[in-house]
């Protein structure tokens, strides 16, 4: 099954390796991986193919753990069933 990450993370040249870093100690590599600077936070969403729904849950949960995540949400592509976790960020954009 294929579960869609979306993740919200302060614009810092440390959030894309740190979010990359969790997927990397359970090995897994994103299918794809895109990020955008949007009102002064990175968006982030990666995909991930053969990943079951606890473990998905875990990952968003480790995710939301970081001082850099603001948020992440898990979606599984072709199911309606979601993991969400929302955290204050730790740094926020520039005004």
């Amino acid at each position: 099954m294929r579960q869609r990450f979306r993740i919200v993370a302060a614009y810092d040249p440390q959030a894309l390796p740190r979010i990359l870093g969790v997927f990397a100690q359970r090995t897994l590599v994103p299918t794809t991986l895109s990020s955008q600077r949007r009102s002064g936070m990175l968006h982030i969403e990666a995909a991930l193919d053969d990943l079951d729904a606890p473990t998905a849950a875990i990952i968003a949960a480790k995710l939301c753990e970081s001082v850099l995540v603001a948020s992440a949400v898990c979606d599984a592509v072709d199911a309606a069933t979601s993991a969400r976790c929302t955290s204050a960020p730790a740094i926020t954009a520039a005004a």
